[in-house]
């Protein structure tokens, strides 16, 4: 018993002694992460996709002319593949084809419909003159501004969504330039405006 004392207070030196050479400065400093750098693919599958708004605007343009020409023909079917296809409250005509008063036609179903009886009463080449765009930072949402002339002319707004297919659909079209109020409200703060 007279050597266990010794032995273990030289162990305590020992152990003192490593625990005291030790760097002190990983114990004291934060736990720092660990970078690791990505490869090039992935990074690029990170990065947002760039909108090229000048195609955007000539798509957009594209499918209202269409629409237009659609309508010159009398082409139900044709007309209704350029409307966002949901019978929504947002999707709607606000109109004064029938001899002067206003009527909001709310719905795909109905909207088609509503051409039916404007046709009986109206007819003609309807021509477009593009007044201005704006689209938003997704190009997603997009109104446009026109002059039309049919049987009847004036200004007009229309809400363009983007469908499900990622194609340019009509949403909404206010022909009446506001007079029975604002039917269809610009878009805040647009990405991309034309004048």
């Amino acid at each position: 018993m007279k050597y266990e004392l010794p032995f273990f207070l030289v162990m305590f030196i020992v152990a003192a002694s490593l625990i005291a050479c030790s760097d002190s400065s990983e114990k004291d400093s934060p736990v720092k992460p660990k970078v690791f750098s990505q490869a090039s693919e992935e990074v690029e599958a990170i990065k947002q996709k760039e909108i090229n708004f000048v195609a955007e605007e000539t798509a957009l343009k594209e499918v209202f002319t269409k629409h237009a020409d659609d309508i010159s023909e009398k082409d139900l079917d044709a007309i209704m593949t350029h409307w966002l296809k949901s019978n929504g409250e947002d999707v709607f005509t606000a109109w004064t084809f029938w001899a002067g008063a206003f009527e909001k036609t709310v719905g795909w179903d109905d909207i088609k419909k509503g051409w039916v009886g404007i046709f009986r009463l109206r007819g003609g080449d309807m021509t477009i003159e593009f007044l201005g765009v704006a689209i938003d930072s997704r190009a997603k949402n997009a109104t446009l501004r026109a002059k039309y002339k049919w049987a009847a002319s004036g200004d007009l707004i229309a809400a363009m969504r983007k469908d499900k297919k990622d194609k340019w659909k009509i949403r909404a079209i206010d022909y009446t330039d506001g007079r029975f109020g604002k039917q269809i409200k610009e878009l805040r703060n647009p990405a991309y405006k034309t004048p």
